[in-house]
């Protein structure tokens, strides 16, 4: 049973339990409400059975609102059993291309139709016949065409780095064909094929979607997404601008502090030392930076520079137990040069995309 199938059901109940007199349920991926004005549900003729096993067939269905052409009804006729229905339940609408058979399946005569794409809009009647006798009515609103729609959406205000975004292609419209869409960017680690979802757009049969995750290390920008079709012609482009967040923006998560300076022979004493560590020319020094919530993949990417190093430091990720407890946090050692004059000198780790850069000193001694 599909989820708008549940729908009616659960909706089914209610008419029978007394709940309610008698409805058309729309479906999720539409405008809730009840059936259109002068939609009514028709009795059986109970004829011999017995009164406390007589029960009215309830018309269910499900994306009958503001319906495209090419969309889907799914319709359910509960409250009749299969001996009653003799396997003869029709549906029938100008907005059909030809009666619907409804089958037996779950405890209730059920099917989905399509609309065609020729339908104009207006309201459309229905009626479900059982063995030639009408047993209950309803409508059908039908909208108008919409043409082929391409968009590039994300789940908060602003495109981040490593970010999920909604690649989405609806082409419902009279004339489109393929199921074969990809979409290629260099915001993305590779090209993205997009797919119909069953369950989230089971009305509409021509969405075709995906949801990839933007590069980890994207650097700020405005990105193309260029949408492809089945025979690799380009159909279409939309642009999204990515931009890190910073601290300030109400998504900010990251809580960096260092560098910290120790001596690589003794270990980290958890603490950083900052202006006050001292080297010698030609010496060692462990470099170590904390942050609660760097971002992703961010542990390959960390470095920290200073004109007091022979080269620039790469940070890796502290998996050992001395780190139990404490944040997340990088380090390694580097080597002072040789050939400097004792002083002051800069260190600076720069992260989270840049947003983000602190700098402490060492003091370079002779040896």
């Amino acid at each position: 049973m599909n989820p708008s199938r549940l729908v009616g059901v659960t909706a089914a109940c209610l008419v029978l339990c007394g709940c309610a007199s008698s409805a058309s349920t729309a479906g999720a991926a539409h405008s809730p409400g009840p059936s259109a004005p002068g939609a009514q549900t028709t009795a059986l003729n109970a004829g011999s059975t017995p009164a406390a096993a007589r029960r009215d067939p309830v018309l269910i269905l499900n994306g009958q609102f503001d319906a495209r052409p090419g969309q889907l009804v799914d319709m359910l006729l509960d409250g009749v059993s299969r001996a009653q229905g003799h396997d003869a339940v029709t549906a029938q609408s100008p907005a059909f291309s030809a009666p619907v058979r409804l089958r037996w399946q779950d405890g209730a005569y059920g099917a989905v139709a399509a609309l065609p794409m020729t339908d104009k809009p207006g309201w459309y009647p229905l009626t479900v016949t059982m063995a030639g006798r009408t047993v209950a009515r309803d409508r059908i609103q039908v909208v108008r065409s919409e043409r082929p729609a391409f968009k590039v959406l994300v789940f908060s205000g602003m495109a981040r780095p490593g970010q999920p975004v909604s690649l989405r292609f609806d082409d419902l419209y009279p004339g489109e064909q393929g199921t074969d869409f990809t979409v290629r960017s260099a915001a993305l680690p590779q090209p993205v094929r997009l797919v119909h979802d069953k369950v989230i757009d089971f009305y509409n049969p021509r969405v075709f979607s995906a949801q990839p995750e933007l590069k980890p290390g994207l650097a700020d920008g405005t990105y193309t997404f260029e949408l492809y079709g089945p025979h690799g012609n380009r159909i279409t482009e939309k642009r999204l601008t990515v931009r890190a967040s910073r601290p300030g923006d109400p998504d900010y998560l990251g809580k960096a502090y260092g560098p910290g300076f120790y001596d690589p022979r003794t270990g980290y004493l958890d603490r950083a030392h900052g202006h006050d560590f001292k080297v010698r020319l030609g010496g060692q020094v462990a470099v170590m930076w904390h942050d609660a919530y760097p971002d992703p993949g961010e542990e390959t990417r960390l470095t920290a520079t200073s004109p007091a190093f022979t080269h620039v430091l790469h940070l890796k990720r502290d998996d050992s137990k001395a780190a139990d407890g404490d944040d997340p946090r990088y380090f390694d050692t580097a080597t002072i040069r040789a050939d400097l004059k004792p002083g002051r000198y800069p260190v600076t780790i720069v992260a989270h995309h840049g947003r983000v850069k602190k700098t402490g000193y060492l003091t370079v001694t002779a040896r």
